[in-house]
């Protein structure tokens, strides 16, 4: 069922990879006509007459309108959404090496060993990923074990966390994890697990090493 579920979908996929994005034109992106002869302008890709522009989008397309069956329309409440708000999507096990990497500077050992507690999809195969409570365990485990190796050394991770030095740390390492600068409320947030909620653990390389580990298994760095 799942292989014909890939089949349909890779199907329409290629369907809608057919349309033009500004009109019904089949032409209208590359300038082209079907069967074009070597002397059509636009035929030949090393054609001067082949310009970028040729390919962007002039006008704007023209949308759908489908009637339901009580004569409304369906797209009446469809929302529209601004550039850019509908990013969260789950980071795959296959780039997390790389996102470790980024973020502090290593990949933990037993990042490799952890593939089986991740939904890998088939080969050749797409498939959005997706966590469960044993991923996301697993992402702590993992996460824990770098965040020991990059709190190791620091000599201002030798003392207990401070409002000031914890937000210091975690407005910085949220930075790189997230690629985007923390909110004041995050990073207060952040603060307060440093200096109160871990405030009985007494090691403090071990306390700097769990603020750590909360912000790369959190879903601002787990999600695109």
């Amino acid at each position: 069922m799942k292989l014909c579920l890939h089949i349909s979908l890779l199907t329409t996929a290629l369907a809608l990879g057919s349309l033009t994005a500004c009109s019904a034109d089949p032409d209208a992106l590359t300038g082209r006509k079907n069967a074009a002869g070597p002397d059509t302008p636009g035929a030949n890709p090393d054609d001067p007459n082949a310009t970028p522009a040729a390919l962007e989008c002039t006008v704007k397309p023209e949308g759908r309108s489908y009637i339901l069956f009580d004569g409304t329309k369906l797209e009446t409440t469809r929302a529209n959404e601004n550039v850019g708000v509908n990013r969260a999507r789950l980071k795959p096990f296959a780039v997390l090496q790389g996102e470790y990497q980024r973020a502090i500077g290593l990949v933990p050992a037993s990042l490799a060993a952890s593939a089986g507690s991740f939904d890998a999809p088939p080969p050749r195969w797409f498939e959005e990923a997706q966590h469960s409570g044993v991923s996301l365990n697993a992402i702590f485990d993992v996460s824990f074990e770098g965040c020991l190796a990059y709190t190791k050394t620091p000599a201002e991770l030798a003392t207990a966390p401070t409002a000031e030095s914890a937000a210091t740390f975690c407005g910085s390492l949220m930075r790189k994890a997230w690629s985007r600068t923390a909110s004041p409320d995050e990073i207060a947030s952040c603060t307060n697990l440093a200096t109160t909620k871990l405030a009985a653990e007494p090691d403090a390389r071990r306390r700097w090493t769990y603020v750590c580990s909360s912000i790369l298994s959190s879903s601002q760095f787990l999600t695109f």
